[in-house]
């Protein structure tokens, strides 16, 4: 996880003189998807949530919150959506349901499929 959240910093913090702009926060949203049935949204969907609240998606990746989830059917899968946003953005962020990815125990960043 060290290694994927410096690399997301790497290369979202292009430029230089100390100017915070481009640095990139982790935002992340449950996408709602249930064991044995799926379902759920997209992190496309979530994107667009954020573009119509003027925020700007620096980066997107599907991921797991971290969390032991018993193993029943109907149950939530952890399955989570991870956006970058700036750091002048992500209060906004929070105010449409998004938490910061901090704030899990041990999240997992994951190509979407």
């Amino acid at each position: 996880m060290l290694a994927a959240l410096a690399a997301a910093m790497l290369t979202s913090a292009c430029g230089g003189g100390g100017d915070n702009t481009t640095a990139a926060v982790a935002v992340y949203k449950e996408l709602g998807s249930l064991q044995c049935t799926g379902g759920g949204t997209s992190v496309s969907a979530l994107q667009t949530q954020l573009a119509v609240a003027g925020i700007e998606a620096l980066a997107a990746s599907c991921g797991l919150d971290g969390n032991v989830h018993p193993a029943v059917c109907g149950a939530p899968d952890g399955r989570i959506g991870i956006i970058d946003v700036r750091p002048a953005q992500a209060q906004l962020a929070t105010t449409l349901g998004f938490a910061m990815l901090s704030t899990l125990p041990a999240p997992v960043r994951q190509a979407c499929s």
